[in-house]
């Protein structure tokens, strides 16, 4: 997969934004030069038609130039241009000079100059035209022509006057953007540096005292990142070595019995080693079968839940798998499902997971002849409550409860430590809120879960 590059994004934009303001300031100046130089050049040329003007006279009823040789060759005396001129009547009837120019435009104005492009002997030329009035009322127009070899050569040079400053301006502008570059992505590279340098184990936070503003987010992000890294590696060492330590307990309860089992003869107390053996493995398979369920729970923390389930059917699944257990215990379960659907979105097998460990939790810490009872309510907002006639949770140990491993002084039951623990995990990836109250009548204890999501 091809990578973007920020650098090659930044020279994409700016290398043919600046190259094109050179190429448009270039044509500008350009068409300002040939406005400006040709509008002086043509001025010029009006000036000697009026030199040209000058030296009319009109000799025995005709109009003649009186231009000695001196001064033609004055007039037409330039080493890069060749100029003429032109005497010619309103009628178009040569009167003087050279009669290659061209004849005049028709719509000239007395006194009034224009200066027109024209080709003489393949040659581009500006011809200056005035109609001028002449004794007796007559009207002659003088014409003078010259080509434009020096105003090419004028405007050229001009043009590169402004083109390669504008240029080296362009080049020095481009010397910037690579170098404004190479500092915008310093503090990238220097993150990058510090990042690659850092040993899997160090979640320090990355320095951000002289971070830019715009790097600032990201740099504040990786921190945020490392803390819950860092917290989320503490819990799972912290889990690890609390289940070594709870499941070192019923094994080595195991391991003594086994041990003393192949020396007893008598049928009574194999029987009774059997039994604690029995009991000891099913603690066993409870804790490992809890431990696993909690780490499922944690895998999906993050992940977004989007099934549609109705609690109703769900919990009273549940609580149809459990009522054996309850009977052996002598409690008394019972489930009131919700008068409309329970809706919410989530996992299946994790909301099982915390129905079950609610009303196994109950169940366990329920004494004999007492009862549990399940309930689901939709009043806009579902709520699963499990309550209970045990001994009850004082308000000072309510929040530790849900700590891993955590037992309540006092109790004797034979819980992992962990199913609340599992029903607090869940309960936060389905965005629902866990709530323990005192039982109904002001005895045993009540769990609430409040689901957060409204689902019509």
């Amino acid at each position: 997969m091809k990578r973007i590059s920020i650098r090659r994004q930044l020279l994409v934009l700016f290398v043919p934004f600046v190259f094109g303001l050179w190429i448009a300031s270039a044509a500008l100046s350009f068409w300002l030069v040939d406005q400006i130089s040709g509008d002086a050049f043509d001025k010029d040329l009006i000036n000697s038609a009026d030199s040209v003007i000058g030296r009319l006279r009109v000799k025995d009823g005709k109009v003649v130039a009186d231009l000695p040789p001196a001064a033609q060759a004055i007039l037409k005396h330039d080493e890069s241009d060749k100029l003429y001129y032109r005497v010619v009547g309103i009628d178009g009837r040569h009167i003087s000079g050279d009669t290659v120019v061209p004849s005049p435009v028709s719509d000239l104005e007395v006194d009034i100059p224009k200066v027109v492009s024209g080709i003489i002997n393949g040659k581009e030329v500006r011809i200056a035209e005035i109609k001028v009035p002449v004794d007796e009322g007559g009207q002659v127009i003088v014409q003078l022509a010259e080509t434009t070899n020096i105003r090419h050569f004028f405007q050229n040079k001009l043009l590169l006057s402004i083109a390669v400053p504008q240029l080296l301006v362009i080049v020095l502008a481009m010397a910037a953007v690579f170098y404004g570059i190479d500092r915008i992505l310093t503090p990238l590279r220097t993150l990058q540096k510090q990042l690659a340098g850092r040993s899997q184990a160090d979640f320090s936070p990355l320095p951000d005292s002289q971070t830019p503003e715009e790097v600032f987010p990201l740099v504040s992000a990786i921190n945020k990142l490392f803390q819950k890294t860092e917290e989320k590696i503490k819990a799972h060492q912290r889990f690890i070595a609390n289940a070594a330590h709870q499941l070192r307990t019923p094994l080595a309860g195991l391991k003594t019995y086994t041990s003393i089992g192949p020396e007893m003869t008598e049928v009574a107390e194999l029987r009774s080693v059997v039994t604690e053996l029995d009991r000891g493995v099913d603690r066993a398979t409870r804790m490992v079968s809890q431990l696993l369920a909690l780490a499922r729970t944690d895998g999906r923390a993050d992940n977004s839940t989007s099934h549609l389930i109705d609690l109703n059917f769900l919990v009273s699944d549940v609580v149809n798998d459990l009522v054996q257990q309850a009977v052996m215990r002598g409690v008394n379960l019972t489930f009131e499902a919700a008068p409309t659907a329970a809706n919410v979105f989530g996992e299946e097998a994790s909301l099982t997971h915390l129905a079950v460990n609610l009303v196994e939790n109950a169940i366990l810490y329920t004494p004999a002849q007492g009862r549990v009872n399940v309930r689901l309510l939709n009043n806009g907002r579902v709520k699963l409550i499990v309550s209970d006639t045990g001994p009850g949770i004082s308000p000072e140990e309510r929040d530790n409860i849900f700590e891993r491993f955590y037992r309540v002084v006092g109790t004797n039951g034979d819980g992992s430590g962990l199913g609340l623990s599992i029903v607090k995990e869940v309960a936060n990836a389905h965005d629902a809120i866990v709530t323990v109250e005192t039982g109904p009548g002001g005895s045993g204890t009540s769990f609430v879960v409040e689901f957060a999501r409204e689902i019509n």
